[in-house]
């Protein structure tokens, strides 16, 4: 004789203690595991839920001073300070990523740069305090041509009446969102 063992099977499970024969991990464990998961998709998901807003218009970026730091008449090169005031008037704070800026002498465009932290963490970035303003300082070489033999002259010669103007846009962040601020200045 053959017996045929015959097997009972239960297609609802209703309860985890129904399930909990049937699995490897326990239902204290699973319930740890999603727990975990559940942090882990806040903390991945928490920058795109909550935005900090900020007003691009109470925050001002001003050209505050140019400078010679290094050159000669026989150099085929300046070096210049270049100093920006960040303004913000927003009620907290924010910071900047990047800033790209054309430098113009007497309405001639003399050079252009980039201040970049975005490779330096949030918290090592310049932090523009509400009402507080911050001086960012870049150094711009200019490299000499035949077309700007006068400004180099004149800026070895420390001649101030250079009109100096710039133009760029400055990205400015908060904790969770950052904004493209345009922006010109003149001395």
């Amino acid at each position: 004789m053959t017996n045929i063992a015959s097997f009972s099977r239960k297609v609802l499970i209703s309860s985890i203690s129904q399930l909990a024969p049937y699995l490897i991990i326990g239902p204290r464990r699973l319930v740890l595991i999603g727990a975990i998961a559940a942090v882990a998709l806040a903390i991945i998901f928490y920058p795109l839920i909550v935005q900090t807003p900020f007003d691009l218009e109470k925050v001002a970026v001003q050209l505050t001073g140019v400078e010679l730091l290094s050159g000669s008449e026989g150099e085929q090169r300046l070096d210049l300070r270049v100093a920006l005031q960040i303004t913000n008037t927003n009620e907290f704070t924010l910071t900047t990523s990047r800033i790209v800026y054309d430098l113009f002498a007497d309405g001639a465009r003399v050079g252009s740069d980039t201040i970049s932290y975005e490779d330096v963490p949030v918290n090592g970035r310049p932090a523009f305090f509400s009402n507080q303003p911050v001086t960012i300082s870049d150094t711009l070489t200019l490299q000499y041509t035949d077309e700007m033999a006068t400004l180099f002259s004149r800026i070895l010669n420390n001649s101030t009446d250079i009109n100096w103007s710039i133009s760029g846009t400055a990205t400015i962040e908060s904790g969770t969102t950052l904004q493209e601020k345009r922006f010109s200045s003149e001395l």
